[in-house]
C-alpha cells in the first residue's frame, strides 16, 4: 500500500508539472496576430529578393511569385517579429508595421523569418517601395523590382 501511495504522489506531481509547462508554451504564443498570410522559418525557394546576410540583421524584401512577396526578418528564430499592418499608402507604396515577438524565451541565434504577403490589389505600378517600421525611429524603406 505504501508504494501505491508514493505512485499517486509522483502521478500527481507529474500531472502538475505537464500543466505548468503546457500553460507556460501557450503564455508565449499569446500577443497580436500577423497579418501575413504564413510565416516561414528561413527562406522559401522561390525567394528572388536580394542575399540575406545573417550576421547584420538588416531586413529585406523580396518576390516569391508573380502576386506575392516576402519581408524576410533577421534575429531570434524563437521570437520573429510580428507584422501587425500591411497599409497602401500609394500606387506603389506600401508600409508593413512590425511589432516585438511576444514570446519570453528567445534563441541567441541568428535565424531568418520569412513573412509572406499578398500584393494588394490597390499596388498597380512597379517598382514597389515597401517600408518597414519596426518602431517609429526604426524604418527601413526598400524595393520590389
Amino acid at each position: 500500500m505504501r508504494v501505491m501511495k508514493g505512485h499517486r504522489i509522483v502521478s500527481a506531481f507529474s500531472c502538475f508539472m505537464l500543466i505548468a509547462v503546457v500553460s507556460g508554451c501557450a503564455a508565449e504564443s499569446a500577443g497580436p496576430a500577423s497579418v501575413a498570410e504564413s510565416v516561414v522559418r528561413g527562406v522559401p525557394e522561390t525567394w528572388t529578393g536580394p542575399e540575406l546576410d545573417l550576421l547584420n540583421g538588416t531586413p529585406a524584401v523580396g518576390w516569391l511569385s508573380d502576386d506575392e512577396f516576402g519581408v524576410v526578418t533577421i534575429g531570434s528564430s524563437a521570437c520573429p517579429p510580428v507584422a501587425t499592418s500591411l497599409e497602401v499608402v500609394g500606387a506603389a507604396d506600401l508600409r508593413v508595421d512590425f511589432v516585438e515577438s511576444p514570446n519570453d524565451t528567445c534563441s541567441a541565434d541568428m535565424g531568418a523569418t520569412t513573412h509572406v504577403f499578398r500584393l494588394p490589389g490597390d499596388i498597380d505600378q512597379r517598382p514597389v517601395t515597401v517600408t518597414l517600421s519596426f518602431t517609429p525611429e526604426d524604418r527601413y524603406p526598400l524595393f520590389l523590382p
